[in-house]
């Protein structure tokens, strides 16, 4: 099976509990339709493997628990933390599933809307409702919210966010 015809869902976090559940986190919000999962296909050793899901949890927007069929025991499932898993392409459109992933932007200049250079992007926090930007500035680590209001532009080829800084938002003291 080749990764061209499968769309990458997401990576196994860890285990929970001792009868081989994985808590799976997924690249986009879920949508109800993914507890319709019969299987799904987990790249080990760089190959796609099949497994059947016995059960699917909710965990939370972003993350689900799964129980695979024959991994019974918290040992079988250790291996597989940090795999990726994937499904057919031809499921995507069934399972409603936003295919736009975000776009990683550590790494990314900080600037203000007065073009002054206030960082890096060292880590986006993606809490629901409340995203922020951890930066990395001369003065140390800053978090400042990543919302509509204060983005006024993301350049992906010059990897720049522009922000319109509220003033005191950065005052580290």
């Amino acid at each position: 099976m080749k990764k061209d015809d499968h769309y990458l869902l997401g990576s196994l976090l860890k285990t929970k509990g001792i009868k081989g559940e994985l808590i799976l986190k997924l690249n986009n919000d879920y949508s109800e339709e993914i507890q319709k999962l019969e299987s799904i296909f987990i790249d080990v050793d760089n190959k796609l493997v099949p497994f059947f899901i016995e059960e699917i949890k909710i965990k939370t927007l972003s993350t689900i628990i799964v129980k695979l069929e024959g991994v019974d025991e918290e040992q079988k499932a250790i291996e597989f933390i940090d795999l990726d898993f994937y499904i057919p392409l031809n499921q995507v459109e069934n399972l409603k599933i936003n295919k736009i992933e975000t776009i990683d932007i550590t790494g990314y200049k900080v600037i203000d809307q007065d073009k002054q250079l206030i960082g890096t992007v060292i880590e986006f926090i993606d809490i629901p409702k409340n995203p922020l930007l951890n930066v990395k500035s001369d003065k140390g680590e800053v978090l400042i919210p990543a919302t509509d209001e204060l983005i006024i532009e993301v350049d992906d080829d010059l990897q720049e966010i522009i922000l319109n800084i509220p003033e005191g938002l950065l005052d580290i003291d």
